[in-house]
């Protein structure tokens, strides 16, 4: 799935000029694992973030660029393959409630020796489930939104080598 539009009032709003400029996003050890969705054409313009899976769905990639942020980053999540039956879960993003086929642990490789999970919406549609809710609920999605924004800012703060300025 691909996700990049989304209504609400504040979006990060940014292009990527070319696949390029796409992969130079990423970090060195993600660009290895990095697959791209077929048929992207550049510019790309992308409202608050891009996220996609690989076929196989054992990466999820997100790109985003945060206001404080020179340029887009890029992020390889890896999909923690589930065991048994199906349970349920919450998304730490988000707090959407799924299945083991909606939320699960995707890990991120920190360093050499050092990865961190989360549990997520495995298609990182956070915005559009955010958006959702606070449709159906008669609420003002920018506050969850601006959390999310955090959320994801932490991410990177807390990757190797992706301090924001």
């Amino acid at each position: 799935m691909l996700s990049q539009s989304n209504n609400f009032k504040k979006e990060n709003v940014f292009s990527i000029a070319s696949e390029e400029e796409l992969v130079q996003a990423f970090r060195l050890r993600d660009q290895k694992k990095l697959i791209l969705p077929e048929g992207l054409k550049f510019p790309l313009n992308v409202a608050s973030y891009f996220a996609w899976k690989e076929p196989s769905g054992v990466y999820t990639y997100l790109v985003i660029k945060l206001p404080n942020w020179d340029m887009p980053r890029g992020v390889a999540f890896k999909r923690t393959a589930s065991t048994g039956e199906p349970v349920g879960g919450l998304c730490s993003w988000c707090n959407q409630y799924g299945t083991s086929e909606d939320i699960n642990m995707l890990s991120v490789t920190m360093s050499a020796n050092v990865s961190t999970s989360y549990y997520l919406c495995h298609d990182i549609s956070c915005i559009e489930k955010i958006e959702d809710m606070a449709d159906r609920a008669g609420k003002d999605p920018e506050k969850y939104i601006a959390e999310l924004y955090h959320k994801i800012g932490k991410l990177f703060e807390n990757l190797s080598g992706y301090k924001p300025d």
